[in-house]
């Protein structure tokens, strides 16, 4: 990492130099976004080459890095940071907060398409009320069940937890030795971020930040869905990572929370064609789920932000946010697109209406201290038998002590 860091140091020297010719040759922005996956630079590939086209004299010069928050760091650190760079909610309030992203309040408020923004992904874009970055990308979590295994079982889609009760109860298969060889429902005992909890927080009306942005771990609803969730997975999940494959997607679960993104590869698989359906996950009375989103910001040593903010308004154009959808089966992020995405696949209602009612990652400064807690606190409950109630307040104060330090 120190050898690829210190040749970026050196590429960004040799950009410092090229700058100075660049009133002579037109302006170019430089351009970097999270993760570096074929399918999205392949994507990313057909913007710029579009934009390039629609504006001479921009050129938008692409940095692919794995680990972009350590590049980010040394590029900031050097003031060289790129002009555009597309990152995720979480690392928004810390950057935003070190004045690292710039405000796009004004320039939001003279765009005339901005008002078609689907408004829970345009809110994602918020830290301390001002706007920092717009959603280009969501990732919702949705409900994942087999369609001919309910169909066998007699029994319908659960809407509400205690129909996932009973349907996960009914699903879950076991060999003669009593050991589970089929998930009625399968949820995860550790990853990096489990999100799957949350879904159920949501789902019972819960939140974990305040609207003056203090936490809200250790509330009736957080207790509820761990008790709801401690009442039946131990006599129906397959534990697994949510880092690697889930049993869902090898045939041994029915039923599951995922993200849409990862649940692709089952629905490719001919095997289960026609077996495989996707829902708004159960509630308990609060139509909300999780979703994640990755937005577009202006760094602070842009030299061209309104250049810049013209990539981003492209980026977001009905054209190619409608591109994006086809070319990565993801969801739309403009309201306009809702009717036309909806159309193009049986199940894309579902994932608009996750998009519209999911609710992403506290956008604090204490959203990174927040996921580690609350992951620890999952695994003592749900896995290491851990009374609930004091998880839940134990959870509340060390974050709370976390918070003091920041």
């Amino acid at each position: 990492m120190k050898k690829a860091l210190a040749l970026l140091l050196t590429a960004l020297l040799l950009l410092s130099g090229a700058a100075l010719a660049e009133e002579e040759e037109g302006i170019t922005l430089r351009f970097i976004r999270v993760f570096n996956d074929a399918a999205e630079t392949n994507f990313w590939e057909t913007v710029i080459e579009d934009f390039e086209a629609a504006n001479p004299g921009i050129t938008i010069e692409y940095i692919s890095a794995q680990d972009q928050d350590a590049v980010l760091n040394t590029m900031f650190a050097a003031h060289m940071a790129p002009d555009v760079i597309g990152g995720g909610v979480g690392a928004l309030p810390h950057r935003a907060s070190m004045g690292q992203y710039i405000p796009l309040d004004d320039y939001f408020a003279e765009w005339e398409e901005g008002s078609d923004m689907i408004e829970r992904v345009l809110q994602n874009g918020y830290y301390d009320g001002t706007l920092y970055g717009l959603g280009y990308s969501v990732t919702p979590y949705i409900f994942a069940y087999r369609i001919d295994l309910l169909e066998e079982a007699g029994l319908d889609v659960p809407t509400t937890w205690e129909e996932l009760k009973e349907a996960a109860l009914a699903l879950t298969v076991r060999d003669d030795a009593g050991n589970i060889t089929r998930s009625g429902f399968c949820f995860p005992m550790s990853g990096s971020n489990m999100v799957e909890y949350d879904v159920f927080v949501f789902g019972n009306g819960g939140r974990f930040m305040d609207e003056d942005m203090n936490p809200t771990i250790d509330t009736e609803e957080a207790l509820e869905a761990f008790e709801f969730l401690n009442s039946f997975l131990s006599e129906v999940n397959i534990p697994y990572n949510n880092n690697e494959v889930n049993p869902f997607l090898t045939g041994n679960a029915a039923m599951t929370l995922i993200n849409n993104v990862t649940l692709r590869p089952i629905l490719e698989n001919e095997e289960y064609a026609g077996k495989v359906g996707i829902a708004f996950p159960p509630t308990n009375g609060s139509h909300y789920t999780f979703s994640g989103c990755n937005m577009l910001s202006i760094s602070c040593d842009s030299e061209h932000p309104d250049e810049a903010f013209e990539f981003i308004k492209f980026a977001l154009s009905e054209e190619i946010v409608l591109r994006r959808a086809e070319m990565l089966n993801v969801p739309v992020v403009r309201t306009s697109l809702l009717e036309e995405y909806n159309a193009m696949d049986p199940y894309n209602a579902v994932r608009s209406e996750c998009v519209q009612y999911g609710i992403s990652m506290p956008a604090t400064l204490w959203s990174p201290q927040f996921t580690q807690i609350r992951n620890a606190m999952l695994q003592e409950v749900i896995f290491g038998g851990a009374d609930p109630a004091t998880a839940l307040a134990d959870a509340q104060a060390e974050l709370e002590e976390e918070i003091e330090f920041l």
